[in-house]
């Protein structure tokens, strides 16, 4: 398969300088942080309390579990790597947990035989699926057929063993939408379905794996990267314990408890990352899925790329900043209540300003 690169902005595309884009980010931030020091001195948000009655859509789950019989063979790295990992994401911060509703692995839970989820499991199925998914996209994409044999077979198993439950916590494809679908306005204020995130073993790790995966694809592609000559399963797994490492240090007081406010910086990479594949394969996969061979689709302007990349990546940790505050005047003592949150906002300046270097290295 050959699929556009994740970013067709380079740096002389940036409708600023570089060095500008990135001071302007680091400043929007600070100045952000200050500001809800001075006005924002109460938590606000409360959990927005969600009902799953995920059974409903069982007849969706049946349609797509046909509609998969009927993929043509070609169409298949198209469907996964275009429609269900970008599109599904795009679509959850928009309408909530789309996955969660058309999963066909989920009718394998209305045969439970109904045994606990156990606890401490928590997310880290999740997190370890969806560093084989990642593995997959950026390493070894032959494997992909593999993958969803393992996939299948998982869930398949899974439900049957433990119901709905797995898919809610051990489903790495659910657990990505549902935490991006917490963004979703459709479903009310978002800050209210970020501070509604359940904080279970394995979080930051899902959060890790989502953001440092999205680093080394674009780390991957630089000539510094190849001229270091290491596997890319290394660089892979390094970006992702980086990115954990980094959280763990910087929230070291908190514990997971404010792994909710990556969620909004995870959503402004995908959005940044994605967008140009998703605008031209996008179509594409749907050309193929009904076996029309040969089309080719526009390609978005550069600049409009580049400008979606900033504004996403920015959007996302301005977004985090206040979710992050919200919850911090929960966690902290008066006192500690903007010198407890120094750290944190290091972390993000150093996420947004090595975010956009990274999306504009060309």
């Amino acid at each position: 398969m050959t699929v556009l690169a994740h970013g067709v902005g380079e740096s002389h595309d940036l409708p600023l300088p570089l060095d500008l884009v990135l001071q302007g980010a680091a400043v929007a931030l600070l100045a952000s942080f200050l500001a809800l020091g001075v006005l924002w001195t109460k938590p606000r948000f409360v959990v927005r309390v969600e009902v799953v009655r995920a059974d409903r859509w069982w007849p969706v789950r049946v349609v797509v579990a046909v509609g998969v019989v009927f993929v043509p063979g070609g169409a298949w790295p198209h469907l996964v790597f275009v429609v269900v990992w970008v599109g599904v994401a795009f679509l959850s911060m928009v309408f909530g947990p789309v996955w969660r509703v058309v999963n066909p692995l989920r009718l394998a839970a209305r045969w439970s035989i109904g045994r606990e989820y156990p606890a401490w499991l928590g997310y880290w199925p999740a997190a370890l699926g969806l560093l084989a998914f990642t593995w997959v996209e950026l390493v070894e994409p032959g494997a992909l057929g593999w993958f969803l044999v393992g996939y299948g077979v998982v869930g398949v198993v899974g439900g049957v063993v433990f119901g709905g439950e797995w898919f809610e916590h051990a489903d790495g494809f659910e657990v990505y939408s549902t935490l991006l679908g917490r963004l979703s306005p459709v479903r009310g204020n978002p800050f209210r379905g970020l501070v509604g995130t359940p904080v279970k073993p394995g979080l930051v790790a899902v959060v890790a794996v989502c953001l440092g995966s999205t680093a080394f694809d674009s780390i991957g592609a630089t000539p510094s990267w190849a001229r270091l000559g290491l596997p890319d399963w290394v660089g892979l797994v390094g970006a992702v314990v980086v990115v954990a490492g980094s959280y763990l240090w910087a929230c070291r007081a908190f514990g997971a408890e404010l792994a909710h406010s990556l969620i909004p910086i995870v959503a402004g990479y995908v959005v940044a990352h994605y967008f140009s594949l998703l605008v031209v394969e996008g179509p594409r996969a749907v050309a193929l899925l009904v076996g029309v061979e040969g089309f080719e689709p526009g390609v978005p302007s550069p600049v409009v790329v580049a400008s979606v990349q900033i504004g996403a990546v920015l959007a996302g940790h301005v977004v985090a900043v206040v979710a992050a505050h919200d919850r911090s005047l929960r966690l902290l003592s008066p006192e500690r209540q903007l010198t407890g949150q120094v750290p944190l906002l290091l972390l993000m300046v150093g996420y947004t300003a090595g975010g956009l270097a990274l999306l504009f290295a060309g």
